[in-house]
């Protein structure tokens, strides 16, 4: 599976963020282990939108980002699980 050809399930992902000097939480790029099991990395272009929700008691962080995948322009919703600190892609959005 190239990275361009993602299904839009819940993609575990390895983030690196800059927290700005409020606490904002400002993701910058990410990277995952393909299906052949090399590393892929992806640098976020812009943070469209961001707000946080508590569905049952699972308190999220949600980010609406751009990014260049393979050749292709993605935006995608990408969430941090409070409680368990585990960074995912939840869906793409086009």
């Amino acid at each position: 599976m190239k990275m361009g050809e993602l299904r839009p399930v819940n993609i575990p992902i390895q983030m690196m963020t800059v927290t700005d000097t409020s606490g904002k939480m400002n993701p910058i790029r990410f990277r995952f282990e393909a299906q052949d099991h090399h590393i892929e990395t992806v640098m976020i272009e812009k943070t469209e939108c961001r707000d946080e929700s508590n569905y049952a008691g699972v308190r999220e962080k949600r980010f609406i980002c751009t990014a260049v995948i393979g050749q292709m322009r993605r935006v995608m919703e990408i969430r941090y699980h409070v409680g368990n600190q585990q960074w995912r892609i939840f869906q793409f959005l086009a």
